[in-house]
């Protein structure tokens, strides 16, 4: 990087070159740290939202289980009017009322409690449960991949940068090699054809620059987007982009994996959910038993059927013979999601497991590219500097100094791609885990 440094500056004075622009980056509005591009981008996110709702929704289903255990209380009321007599009043014509209307009203309390219910209660509150633990893992997961979305288009800003700023050296490259054209051509010691070919790299070096700026609005829009924005946004680029150590061994994160990453978790309580779900189906086959009672407050009425003031208890047993095949159903149906279930979680394990191990390996091969691609660059640019020398002194052609030249800006790029690579595998190891590295 200090050589072509050196070039670009020793070429500036050179006749027929010129200092390459600066990319103009005003167009991106504020720029956003990653910490701040994180927390906004999990306030604004409709994934967090959603996984937050099913958290409340399954606190309360666990209630809801838990009030089955406790009994129900209802108040009761009741009024009617009716102009009808009975039969044996003497005297009395029927469907006639001589002495008027008779008024009938009360009201009273009365409570249920299921006693019995073969066991269903107990399997409805593990499935509750086991739902609140499925829940409370998706949310952490989430969460984690909300993080994830929100780091990967906060280094796509960052790398769209870095591609800006290689696309301002390849035209600076260009116009470098377009001015050493010139000057032997006018020294009579290049060709027009050198000056043309020059011509050439410095206009494909220019649109490679208009792609670069284009990548950089697209992605600046697209973290605007999660940030809640309604403009583009920028990055603030961290203090660096090398890598760091992990906060686990690899032995511990492929142990780690399979046993408490937030997917493998979920899994295993919808495969707990489906096992209380088939002995919540069985029940079915046991009676039911409840018991209630109450007291009612009611005016004398002789109207047929009008509450009357007493206490009242009673033992209700409810038992279906038979109902069409319906528990059958859904005891069959239960077995199945419960088996379902079961063999899901198995595999999440070992999906994790393989996650975590091709993450680990991408994170590795990224950091040793990371230092094989520095090594490309600083010998690159030596290369085009020793090039450039002897294509000034009509040694080489200039076939030879764009061919250092791509040399150089693909092992820029080369650079660019390894360090984001790492840092984006980074990220998905963490979202994979559900804890930071």
């Amino acid at each position: 990087m200090r050589a072509l440094a050196l070039v670009i500056v020793l070429g500036a004075s050179l006749p027929g070159t010129s200092q390459s622009q600066e990319p103009d980056t005003s167009a991106l509005g504020p720029r956003l740290s990653l910490e701040t591009v994180v927390a906004r981008t999990l306030a604004y996110s409709p994934g967090v939202a959603g996984a937050q709702g099913a958290v409340r929704d399954a606190a309360a289903a666990r209630r809801m289980a838990i009030g089955s255990y406790l009994p129900s209380f209802f108040l009761i009321s009741s009024a009617g009017w009716s102009d009808q007599t009975t039969l044996g009043a003497a005297g009395a014509t029927p469907g006639l009322n001589p002495a008027g209307a008779t008024n009938t009203y009360g009201a009273g309390f009365a409570a249920a409690l299921d006693v019995f219910t073969g066991g269903r209660r107990g399997a409805q509150r593990s499935y509750a449960e086991a739902i609140s633990q499925a829940a409370d893992a998706g949310f952490v997961q989430q969460r984690y991949v909300t993080i994830l979305a929100a780091k990967q288009g906060y280094f796509d800003v960052l790398r769209a940068h870095e591609l800006v700023r290689v696309a301002a050296e390849f035209v600076a490259q260009a116009e470098l090699g377009l001015g050493y054209a010139r000057d032997r051509l006018a020294a009579g010691t290049a060709t027009r054809a050198d000056v043309l070919l020059a011509e050439l790299a410095q206009s494909t070096a220019r649109r490679q620059q208009l792609a670069a700026r284009d990548t950089l609005s697209v992605a600046g829009a697209a973290l605007g987007r999660l940030v809640g924005a309604n403009e583009p946004v920028d990055a603030e680029p961290p203090a660096t982009l090398e890598p760091a150590p992990l906060a686990l061994s690899d032995s511990g994160l492929l142990a780690l994996a399979p046993a408490a990453a937030p997917v493998v978790a979920q899994a295993q309580a919808f495969a707990s959910a489906g096992a209380a779900g088939v002995r919540a189906s069985k029940s079915q086959y046991l009676p039911t038993i409840s018991l209630g009672a109450g007291y009612n407050w009611a005016n004398q009425s002789s109207v047929p059927g009008a509450l009357r003031s007493g206490w009242v208890v009673a033992f209700t047993t409810s038992f279906p013979l038979f109902n069409g095949f319906v528990r059958e159903a859904s005891v069959t149906q239960a077995e199945v999601a419960a088996e379902v279930a079961t063999a899901t979680s198995a595999d999440t394990k070992r999906l994790a497991r393989a996650d975590a191990r091709r993450l680990l390996g991408r994170l590795h091969v990224a950091e040793q590219d990371i230092t094989l691609t520095r090594e490309a660059v600083r010998l690159a640019g030596e290369d085009l500097r020793v090039i450039q020398a002897r294509y000034r002194a009509g040694i080489a052609t200039i076939l030879d100094v764009f061919t250092s030249q791509t040399a150089l800006i693909q092992a820029e790029l080369d650079l660019v791609s390894a360090r984001f690579t790492y840092q984006v595998a980074r990220a998905s190891l963490e979202a994979l885990l559900g804890r930071d590295l």
